[in-house]
């Protein structure tokens, strides 16, 4: 017997993998980002498995798939649908109301398993219908008007209801019973309206007292603030008022006493001035007096004498005269050194 070759091998495992690569859906399924897949085989039943995104190995006529929400279910009682139950005081109210949860995680499998894959939601409304109308039955009809109380309400239902949810593998999130309206039958809802209306009538008259006891005290403490206001602007123009005057007198004070410096020292140096002027010209007339006595002293002297006779000589200007040369007395009058000596030095 013939072995294959090896090519052919290769041949017809390429063959397959195009095909496979061309036709995926045939041998598997995707499972959506916002699904959880669960896988149920024909010989091993539901898998131990909750699937993710992704894509899956689903032989034909092998396995079946199950497709259940990841996302958040919202159970909502409202519009004609509402929850109706009956307080303390036994009057009728209609709550709206809605309740978050999600599958648990990894449990998707065992709703399947369960048979729960098509009814779980109706099991969940029908359970958490009759927990609420238990729980919130413990309202009265002044909690009800209290929004801090229902939210407290809301809040305390997640834990007990998380309680009787568990068995069908699905949670209620944090926050996730949101009580968003509460009404009552037409003739209680008009006296409850009427009696809320007087409520906040009498809260809005409270108020308008407290505002017009305010506005009154407000006005006190202004009158105050601007009397006090007042009265310290005033002493501060005293302080200010006394401040100038005693800068001024200050000021005048200063004055007086430069002027009064200024008149004491040029008095000192005008005295002091015609002083030194007195005595400089005392020196000048003293340095006068002795050089004309000096002079005198020296014009004394013989030297002095023809000093002078010098001077005389060069100042000495003869103007037209008339000589008579006949006259004996000529030379002896006129032209002998003697006559001329006698003329200027006085011998």
């Amino acid at each position: 017997m013939n072995k294959p070759k090896p090519r052919t091998w290769i041949f017809w495992l390429s063959v397959v993998a195009i095909i496979l690569q061309l036709t995926p859906g045939t041998f598997s399924t995707y499972i959506y980002p916002d699904e959880i897949g669960v896988r149920r085989s024909v010989f091993g039943g539901i898998q131990d498995l909750d699937f993710t995104q992704g894509r899956r190995v689903s032989l034909p006529l092998l396995h079946r798939w199950y497709r259940l929400p990841r996302t958040l279910h919202y159970l909502e009682f409202s519009g004609i649908n509402d929850l109706d139950l009956r307080t303390r005081e036994q009057n009728v109210m209609h709550v709206d109301i809605a309740v978050i949860y999600k599958i648990m995680d990894g449990q998707a499998h065992l709703i399947c398993r369960e048979g729960m894959a098509n009814s779980y939601m109706e099991r969940i409304k029908s359970a958490s219908t009759g927990f609420l109308r238990e729980h919130l039955a413990q309202l009265s009809n002044t909690d009800i008007q209290n929004p801090d109380k229902r939210m407290r309400v809301a809040k305390e239902a997640i834990a007990p209801l998380n309680k009787r949810l568990r068995q069908y593998h699905v949670k209620v999130v944090p926050e996730g019973v949101v009580i968003r309206a509460i009404t009552f039958d037409p003739p209680y809802e008009q006296r409850l309206q009427a009696k809320q209306y007087f409520a906040v009538q009498a809260e809005l008259d409270v108020a308008e007292q407290k505002k017009s006891i305010g506005k009154q005290q407000t006005d006190t403490v202004s009158k105050s603030i601007d009397k006090d206001v007042a009265i310290e602007r005033e002493a501060w123009n005293q302080r200010v008022e006394l401040a100038r005057r005693a800068t001024e007198t200050m000021i005048a004070t200063v004055n007086a006493d430069a002027l009064k410096y200024d008149r004491k020292v040029r008095a000192e140096a005008d005295a002091y001035y015609q002083r030194l002027v007195a005595e400089g010209e005392r020196a000048m007339a003293e340095a006068d007096a002795t050089g004309q006595k000096l002079r005198a002293q020296a014009l004394s002297t013989k030297a002095g004498r023809t000093y002078s006779a010098i001077i005389a000589v060069r100042r000495f200007q003869l103007g037209d005269i008339k000589l008579n040369s006949m006259d004996p007395l000529f030379l002896q009058k006129f032209g002998s050194m003697k006559a001329w000596r006698q003329f200027f030095l006085g011998e």
